[in-house]
């Protein structure tokens, strides 16, 4: 063997040990990697497999609760929309035999109403309150509504020969001059509320204790107090025709009277707290089937 040999031969065998070493080297790593990874996994697995067995647990034991599992909750749901269906049934058999009632309610009303001849004393308030309702003098409702009234029939009106025609005239109810005019065309002002709003009546600035005498001869159709207006006394004058006296003092005549053009039917009061700064007044009011007529054009 010469030395070329030699050199040859050592060369392949550095060439393999170098070629070895490089591949054990991958192999030791490739294996250090490998069983790095196997042991995160061994260790992630028996966590996640006893978190699993937990929540197996507590979902087996929600199944078994009697109060709270799924289970009775469905169940419950389930009642419940039979006892929904039961429930509107009967609500529904209600409602029917409340129907039928409320319209066997209506229809006998509705009789009664037909048969009647006379309107009622509520009637007869609602009317009042309308008549004065249209001034916007704030009548208060419980006073007008206990007022006594009785609608005069015509037939009683033709009977006591009481019939105002529009040629008659009235006689001025009482002494005095005119504070506030009548105006349903316009607004007019009131100094004690210090505003402005429609009048439907004559406002008559007379003393305390003057006589207030019927402008026409009538039937006293209710006799009531009002908190704006005070004693209120309304005189049933025939063919629609009613005037209403305000601020009264006292009443001379009763439901039910006939009273004379000219015949004391009260006095005249101090004012209540809606006419202070007007001072003592009569309130005087015409209506023609229960609309405001401006009386200064009947008196005389």
């Amino acid at each position: 063997m010469n030395k070329r040999f030699f050199r040859d031969l050592l060369t392949k065998r550095n060439s393999a040990w170098t070629f070895g070493l490089c591949l054990t080297g991958v192999l030791v790593v490739g294996t250090i990697v490998a069983m790095d990874s196997t042991r995160i996994s061994e260790q992630d697995e028996p966590e996640t497999t006893m978190e699993q067995a937990y929540l197996d647990e507590e979902y087996q034991e929600d199944l078994s609760e009697p109060a709270g599992g799924i289970g009775d909750m469905l169940l419950a749901d389930a009642d419940g929309a039979a006892d929904g269906e039961s429930d509107g049934e009967t609500e529904n058999t209600m409602d029917v035999s409340s129907g039928n009632a409320v319209e066997d309610m209506g229809e006998s009303a509705q009789d009664d109403g037909m048969s009647g001849g006379e309107e009622t004393a509520e009637d007869a308030a609602a009317e009042d309150r309308t008549e004065n309702g249209q001034a916007g003098d704030g009548t208060d409702k419980a006073a007008a509504e206990a007022a006594s009234a009785h609608v005069i029939s015509e037939e009683e009106l033709l009977a006591a020969n009481i019939m105002f025609d529009e040629t008659d005239t009235l006689l001025w109810p009482a002494a005095g001059t005119i504070l506030i005019d009548y105006s349903m065309d316009g607004s007019v002002y009131f100094p004690t509320l210090d505003q402005y709003k429609y009048n439907p009546a004559l406002i008559i600035g007379s003393s305390a204790g003057n006589q207030v005498v019927s402008a026409a001869r009538g039937i006293v159709e209710s006799v009531g107090v009002d908190e704006v207006n005070g004693l209120k006394m309304t005189v049933n004058i025939g063919n629609g025709y009613r005037l209403v006296y305000g601020q009264l003092k006292e009443a001379a005549a009763a439901q039910g009277d006939i009273v004379e053009a000219g015949s004391v039917i009260g006095y005249v009061s101090e004012p209540t707290r809606f006419y202070t700064k007007e001072g003592s007044n009569l309130y005087f009011q015409m209506t023609k089937d229960q609309v405001p007529v401006d009386p200064v054009m009947y008196l005389e």
